[in-house]
């Protein structure tokens, strides 16, 4: 047996061992309650190359996508039927020209190849749903929005919700809108608005509230991402930048979740 050949069945191994592992650490999560929705904060990308001396505007976001990966198939085995991903906000398009383009093009770049998956039948039972101002999007970018959540709408393993050119603030104004516009469509003059109307025209509508919120990077903020909907959820912050957040990180979050059970059940009982 040549090198090569030991190096690959010493991968073998330890993956095989890393998934049993997994499935042992994740059984026992299960015993206490799980997350109906986990919404990520993927801040850091921007921080990591830096922090690494990685070479080109998306070096970071490339890194972040590999996170992404992982992540979502960490959800999926332990049950979290709901994920939400701050992927790109309405304020992230304040940042330099060049910047935007390289993370928007690189976005629609693993829109593309997710398509690609869904269209040979590899999405293991994951939908993807895109969430914020699409229209702001450009025309290529937005199609392949719209022919992605086609491709996986069926699927119910794991919902993924991708918030792309969003924000709190945007959503609000949109939803208040088009909750006039369906309350006036009859032209019967001025409605009152309830506040299922404003909550049934939100971005955000088609999944629950997320139980528990992790930001990376070590931000407190909100960053304007579901303020919402958040006011009773758990907001978990962690030091790890979003290329660095791993299984560990994601196992605290949800055992942090389990503790304070008491205090978030007492707290929606007040609400």
């Amino acid at each position: 047996m040549n090198t090569r050949e030991e190096v690959g069945e010493f991968t073998q191994i330890s993956n095989a061992l890393m998934s049993l592992m997994r499935k042992f650490i994740f059984k026992v999560l299960r015993v206490g309650p799980i997350p109906t929705n986990i919404s990520f904060i993927m801040d850091g990308n921007r921080r990591f190359a830096k922090k690494r001396n990685l070479e080109g505007l998306d070096a970071g976001h490339r890194a972040g996508f590999i996170s992404v990966k992982y992540i979502l198939q960490y959800c999926k085995e332990i049950g979290v039927p709901y994920v939400t991903l701050y992927a790109f906000g309405m304020d992230n398009f304040k940042r330099g020209p060049e910047e935007v383009k390289c993370v928007m093009d690189l976005m629609l770049e693993k829109v593309e190849l997710t398509i690609d998956q869904a269209v040979s039948g590899n999405m293991n039972g994951v939908r993807i749903i895109f969430a914020g101002d699409l229209n702001s999007l450009n025309e290529r970018f937005r199609a392949a929005t719209q022919k992605l959540m086609k491709l996986t709408e069926e699927n119910r393993d794991l919902i993924v919700v991708v918030c792309v050119a969003y924000s709190t603030s945007v959503e609000i104004v949109h939803a208040v809108r088009d909750s006039c516009v369906r309350k006036c469509k009859n032209g019967d003059g001025p409605v009152a608005l309830e506040l299922s109307d404003v909550e049934e025209c939100m971005y955000t509508s088609v999944v629950p509230v997320p139980d528990l919120v992790i930001r990376t990077g070590g931000g407190d903020r909100l960053s304007n991402f579901m303020t919402w909907q958040t006011s009773r959820s758990l907001l978990h912050r962690t030091e790890a930048l979003w290329p660095e957040l791993g299984l560990w990180h994601l196992v605290w979050a949800i055992l942090k979740f389990q503790r304070m059970q008491y205090y978030l059940q007492k707290k929606k009982k007040f609400h």
